[in-house]
């Protein structure tokens, strides 16, 4: 067993129509294009750098006129050699021997995985290490543009939502702090520095494996990516840059409430643990997004994907029970 976090998300429908049934859709799409019952219809190389993003494990086609439908996303990279100790850990050595093997040409290596569950426009997920909740969003924006329904321009947005540490609904608030973790000039993570000391209130604790980077932040903040190109261009060898972000907006001398939605939405990437808001004082208990951790079964190091799959639907029934989200499972 292992424990997971299941989180929240929900489709934005501005910009795109207002009775759109995200579950219903992505099921007409596999059906009518023939890409229900074969996987390799559903890969998609989003960057067109064979690193292949696959609708790979979904639930059993006569389940989808139910009320769910449910998948594992995963990534694969391209490369033949795994870098590996060989070596027992228990053994008796000075160091231990870092090894390239090579895997076969055929073979792609795992980035990552992440199972969700869609229920209309509502989506409980579980994401990976590598794989997150914005992969799965590229991910049905590339599917239903190459299925003809959307049109260019129009993207699927899964916005998170936001509570008070207490669990209440998050008010709206006069200033975001985002903590962002240092990045190379290349915009990837600088993993060898000390964090910058914040002489503000912390946003919150830097984890470096999870933490938005600079780059991130600013692609978040509507940066493009010629523009970050270029500051990254600024950034001298063996240099780095760090950021820490106050977001808040002005009118004359008075700052203007940034409301819930435009948290939920502009945030959704972004680990409640590196924010903080004010409005009517500081948010003391922290924010988290909506979720729930949950014991599910594992084979290897690997989570069961029909055991992950059962506990994000219940999750979503128990939402839906609590009243947190306007989701009917009884169709």
């Amino acid at each position: 067993m292992a424990k997971a976090t299941i989180q929240y998300r929900q489709l934005k429908t501005e910009g795109l129509w207002p009775e759109i049934d995200l579950k219903a859709m992505i099921v007409d799409v596999l059906r009518r294009r023939g890409w229900a019952d074969n996987a390799k219809t559903r890969v998609i190389d989003l960057d067109q750098d064979q690193s292949f993003v696959i609708l790979n494990k979904v639930a059993a086609p006569d389940t989808w006129d139910g009320p769910v439908f449910a998948g594992q996303l995963i990534q694969l990279q391209a490369g033949t050699d795994v870098h590996a100790v060989m070596q027992s850990l228990e053994e008796d050595t000075a160091e231990y021997v870092v090894q390239s093997l090579s895997v076969g040409e055929r073979v792609k290596v795992v980035k990552g995985v992440l199972y969700f569950v869609l229920a209309g426009n509502h989506l409980g997920v579980i994401e990976g290490q590598q794989v997150r909740g914005r992969l799965l969003e590229r991910y049905f924006t590339a599917l239903l543009q190459r299925a003809g329904e959307l049109e260019p321009g129009q993207a699927i947005i899964l916005n998170s939502k936001f509570l008070a540490g207490d669990g209440k609904e998050l008010s709206e608030s006069s200033e975001i702090q985002i903590a962002a973790a240092s990045a190379n000039r290349d915009g990837g993570r600088h993993e060898q520095n000390i964090p910058p000391r914040i002489e503000e209130r912390e946003a919150g604790a830097a984890r470096e494996h999870e933490q938005a980077t600079v780059f991130e932040v600013l692609r978040m903040l509507g940066w493009n990516e010629d523009a970050l190109e270029r500051l990254g261009a600024d950034i001298p060898e063996g240099g780095w840059i760090e950021g820490f972000f106050k977001v808040f907006i002005k009118q004359r001398r008075k700052r203007k409430p940034i409301s819930r939605a435009t948290i939920n939405e502009a945030l959704r990437n972004i680990d409640p643990a590196d924010l903080g808001l004010k409005g009517n004082g500081s948010e003391r208990g922290g924010i988290v997004k909506m979720s729930i951790q949950r014991d599910i079964r594992t084979i290897g190091s690997l989570l069961d994907p029909t055991d992950a799959i059962e506990q994000i639907t219940n999750a979503l029934r128990d939402w839906a029970t609590a009243g947190k989200i306007d989701c009917n499972f009884e169709r």
